[in-house]
């Protein structure tokens, strides 16, 4: 008999939606055989659950079978769908869920002691092995004032000379060849952001570094030109609207928002393809690390915003002799946003600590507008209390533009979240904000009157607008400025058929990288847990990833820590102090596992530093160039001051 064994289960512990989407493999069908008896959302103990190749399945699963049954885990099934089968309204749902010591008992993926250890030494070297996969050849031909080309990896990197996925990628080529230093990787973030225009990481990166770099940026697995991956509906699977409202305000609300995360999570598990399984930021990094062979680096250098400062810390902890230099703004606290720290096991959403730093972005800006004085804030004496005015009667009586109806969570999410967390390489600095202090004017007016205010506003980069206009004027004006807000977020457009409105390019990352609870139910509690340290921003930054509730893709090859690396040059980390998308304390955490890296921090507001401070720009170039580091942490200034100089 061959000794070598083949695992039913790829864990001890192994729900039955796992087994349902694993491969078509003998043993996975065997394992299937075990289907029956498996909850889906709930781990059971299978630790025998081992055969050896050509060894008959059949007495194997009858043993486990009955030992699960034995410890009463037979057809368990869903706790929600119960639930909500029986008539149970969410609202009584929302009182049944579970402590968050219970809760942790559901959580998918390993945990992570203080320092990103991670506990299950097996997931990790898993997810660490290096592979040796064949090299892709790049063909570079002109797209437009840059090139383009198309690299061939594997989709599954432990199966490296099987099935292959094609990478897009463009570069824009070093204006001093003779000079050429090597390749500056660039990611945006997102995650699934790609890179369609340079012309702003130019401009945040310096010319000096231009002239001696190549830039490229290649669109992650999964999203633009490499693999993209969609969601249609399923065969027979009966539609479900994607809830307007958001977050979830009332029983119903909240059962229609379960209804749908169910519905796309189905959606993705039966027509995303194998790419579903294989999205996560570690096959990102092993990607990056293929094409900077191909393009002839011994090393990388490395630029990375938002999320793909994870992707710059998981390459980092990967690879670490690898790394020539790494440049990471916006940065994310790797433990947080994979496994969370020790005890921690809230949603992704609310335990990386987004919902109060915005609260803090808003009350601090809205205290700069005081500051700065009319007419430069339109708001000031006592902003924030008249921010929060509008919000309440928004709330209460939403507002006809015509072109949409203004609600009080369209208010706080769509517009103001908006303009707190998506100043992203934007052209001025800080227009959304500012934009933001004048439709809430505009909005003061037409709910409560003109008053003792100026009667003429001048938006940034809008025409001045007359107070004392007529009701239809006002609401054409505010549905313009609103919209001017939305337009400065960065947004894909969806395919008509993705019943994820191009979401599934980020949650398939996002998902797959992150442990969450399992139980939609243990997403209800988090949120009105989350709406006790943030009103205004806490219940929505948790709903925003509900459908990682069991996600089907799989998070066999993701890589969950530990991400305290010591590097021959240590990183440059960047944050702005008012950054609501990724909080300033997620830096210096980043910074406490990466020994001898520097932060500078922008004080500033807005998501990301770049291209916003020369003064950061200064310190990007030499470390780029010749890996020379600051002596210490620096704080910067930014170009443009929010509002303009205090009156």
């Amino acid at each position: 008999m061959d000794p070598r064994p083949l695992f039913v289960c790829r864990r001890p512990f192994v729900r039955g939606d796992e087994l349902r989407r694993a491969g078509s493999s003998d043993a996975m069908r065997c394992g299937r055989r075990l289907l029956p008896y498996l909850p889906d959302h709930h781990p059971t103990d299978v630790s025998g659950c081992l055969i050896r190749r050509r060894e008959s399945c059949e007495p194997r699963v009858r043993t486990i079978a009955r030992s699960i049954e034995h410890r009463g885990g037979a057809r368990m099934g869903s706790r929600i769908r119960r639930l909500l089968a029986g008539g149970v309204g969410v609202g009584v749902l929302a009182s049944l869920t579970l402590t968050s010591s219970a809760m942790a008992e559901r959580v998918t993926g390993p945990t992570a002691g203080e320092g990103g250890a991670v506990q299950d030494k097996a997931f990790h070297d898993r997810a660490a092995v290096e592979v040796e996969a064949p090299v892709p050849e790049l063909d570079w031909t002109a797209c437009g004032t840059e090139q383009c080309a198309e690299a061939e990896v594997p989709i599954d990197y432990d199966e490296p000379d099987g099935s292959t996925i094609t990478l897009a990628m463009r570069k824009l080529p070093a204006t001093d060849p003779s000079g050429r230093i090597g390749t500056l990787f660039v990611n945006l973030g997102g995650p699934g952001e790609t890179v369609t225009d340079f012309s702003m990481i130019v401009s945040a990166l310096g010319p000096a570094v231009v002239a001696k770099f190549d830039l490229v940026g290649v669109d992650p697995r999964g999203a633009g030109g490499s693999a993209p991956v969609g969601c249609a509906p399923a065969p027979g699977q009966e539609p479900v609207a994607k809830p307007v409202a958001m977050p979830p305000e009332s029983p119903e609300e909240t059962e229609a928002q379960l209804a749908y995360d169910d519905y796309l999570r189905t959606s993705c598990e039966q027509t995303a393809g194998p790419i579903l399984d294989h999205m996560s930021i570690a096959d990102v990094a092993r990607d990056m690390d293929l094409i900077r062979q191909a393009v002839g680096d011994d090393r990388l250098s490395y630029f990375g915003l938002s999320y793909g400062t994870l992707l710059g810390q998981t390459y980092a902890a990967l690879f670490p002799d690898r790394v020539r230099a790494m440049v990471l703004d916006g940065v994310l606290d790797p433990v947080a946003a994979t496994t969370g720290h020790e005890g921690d096991q809230r949603p992704v959403g609310a335990r990386r600590g987004g919902p109060e730093a915005t609260d803090e972005a808003l009350a601090s800006a809205l205290e700069r507008c005081d500051k700065a004085g009319t007419p430069r804030c339109p708001l000031a004496g006592d902003a924030l209390q008249r921010w929060q005015r509008v919000h309440d009667s928004l709330a209460d009586e939403p507002l006809d533009l015509g072109q949409f109806v203004l609600d009080g969570r369209q208010f706080r999410g769509l517009f103001t979240l908006g303009a707190f967390q998506y100043d992203h390489l934007g052209g001025a600095p800080l227009p959304a904000v500012e934009l933001l202090a004048h439709a809430t004017r505009v909005a003061e007016v037409l709910r409560f009157g003109i008053g003792d205010g100026d009667t003429t506003l001048e938006p940034p980069g809008e025409p001045a607008i007359d107070l004392t206009a007529s009701s239809s004027v006002l609401r054409e004006r505010l549905a313009g400025l609103l919209g001017r807000i939305v337009s400065a977020t960065p947004s894909a457009e969806p395919d008509a058929e993705d019943v994820s409105a191009g979401a599934a390019r980020q949650l398939g990352a996002l998902c797959t990288d992150s442990r969450n609870p399992d139980d939609p139910a243990d997403w209800v509690r988090a949120a009105e847990e989350s709406a006790q340290q943030s009103p205004l921003f806490g219940p929505l930054m948790v709903w925003a990833y509900s459908p990682c509730a069991g996600w089907p893709g799989s998070p066999e090859d993701a890589y969950h820590g530990p991400f305290d690396t010591a590097l021959d040059t240590p990183p440059l980390l960047i944050a702005n102090t008012h950054d609501g998308a990724t909080p300033v304390a997620g830096a210096h955490a980043a910074q406490d596992l990466l020994p001898g890296s520097r932060l500078i921090t922008l004080d500033s507001w807005g998501h990301t530093a770049a291209g916003k401070s020369t003064c950061v720009t200064a310190l990007i170039e030499p470390y780029l160039l010749t890996r020379s580091l600051p002596d210490s942490d620096k704080p910067c200034d930014p170009d443009h001051e929010l509002f303009g100089p205090e009156s």
